[in-house]
């Protein structure tokens, strides 16, 4: 819709890739996470890039996802993670996805399915371990996990929990949680047996190796960002996408001039106001009225005034000899500045993952590769 895209670079995705794959080592498996639309940037797109360079798991939230890469001719397993209604475990199976269990009595259904049509289902137990949210208790693990091996066609391929606090400078509760989890996969782990045992998010990954087990599951550093605005991540990880527009209109306005919806800016002086063709209803957030700033010229200029469904408008001076159709950069890189998704989200006081899971599928995604 418009001029308004955001450009997804490839090799910066798989530059992060090539950084975690070598802090982890050989050894260790990484999931990468491309659910909620690879956040943001493309789950096919995504997928595919990643397949082609050996990651070993995919991670998505629905079923709906998972069958989405399928049809999109990827082969690698795809772990359908949280907690999922029992009426979506036959296209699960057909599709082979791994299952994700949190019910004992989900597997038991899944089990009767699985023995009507001959089919082998492969199965992960998500246990609780601290975040509260999904998961089974440790003593409905081990029931399940018993149950589980007497059953002919599921096979075992995990078990994991997930850390609440991980990108918390305490340390304490999640390694409370790594503790837990570490004796139930003592009490659990049999040499015989190919089970994956995963804990590790992204901030778990880059906090400590006694997090990873056998695979570490990432995504918003595989897109180059903290999963909050004060998690320091290795300034080599590049931002993957970056979010683009033109300049629509330029407008003179007087000095003492309101600007936009509600009269929420006055000039202070004469000047030139440029319209640019975003706003809210494409992912830039009605919160930056006041605060947000945008690159022309590789220099930074404020936004003005309310934050409209379609427009914002931008105070570019009145010396400003910028002209229509002049590229802007709503957030990413240009010349020597740089506006990171980070620094939106400390504005907006949220998490990089909001920003770019907030575009929308209205603006165009340009892949380099």
């Amino acid at each position: 819709m418009g001029p308004t895209h955001v450009k997804i670079s490839h090799p910066d995705l798989l530059h992060n890739f090539k950084l975690i794959k070598k802090k982890i080592g050989r050894h260790v498996k990484l999931m990468a996470v491309v659910k909620a639309n690879a956040y943001g940037h493309g789950l096919i797109e995504v997928a595919r890039t990643l397949e082609k360079n050996n990651v070993d798991y995919f991670g998505v939230a629905f079923p709906q996802e998972g069958v989405q890469l399928r049809q999109a001719g990827i082969s690698n397993p795809i772990l359908v993670m949280g907690a999922h209604l029992d009426s979506d475990l036959e296209m699960q199976v057909n599709h082979q996805l791994d299952i994700t269990i949190t019910r004992i009595d989900q597997l038991k259904q899944l089990n009767t399915y699985c023995n009507e049509k001959k089919k082998t289902a492969r199965i992960h137990f998500k246990v609780n371990t601290g975040m509260n949210r999904i998961g089974l208790d440790e003593k409905d693990l081990f029931q399940a996990y018993k149950l589980a091996l007497n059953y002919k066609f599921i096979s075992i391929a995990g078990v994991y929990s997930h850390l609440s606090s991980s990108d918390e400078e305490d340390q304490s509760y999640t390694q409370s949680q790594i503790q837990r989890f570490k004796k139930i996969r003592d009490t659990l782990y049999k040499p015989q047996h190919t089970v994956l045992f995963h804990v590790a998010n992204s901030a778990g990954t880059i906090q400590s190796s006694d997090y990873w087990f056998d695979m570490v599951r990432t995504g918003i550093t595989l897109y180059g960002n903290p999963s909050n605005p004060e998690f320091k991540i290795d300034k080599d990880f590049k931002e993957v996408m970056s979010f683009h527009t033109k300049i629509m209109l330029i407008r003179e306005a007087a000095k003492n001039e309101p600007i936009s919806y509600s009269r929420r800016f006055y000039t202070k002086e004469k000047t030139k106001i440029a319209v640019l063709p975003v706003g809210y209803a494409d992912g830039y957030n009605r919160a930056l009225t006041n605060k947000g700033s945008v690159l022309i010229n590789g220099k930074r200029f404020p936004v003005v005034g309310t934050v409209c469904m379609n427009h914002i408008l931008v105070n570019i001076g009145e010396r400003s000899k910028f002209d229509i159709g002049q590229d802007v950069v709503l957030f990413g890189r240009q010349g020597k500045e740089h506006i990171s998704i980070a620094e939106i989200a400390a504005q907006l006081n949220t998490i990089p993952y909001e920003i770019t899971c907030s575009v929308s599928a209205l603006v165009e995604r340009i892949h380099q590769y």
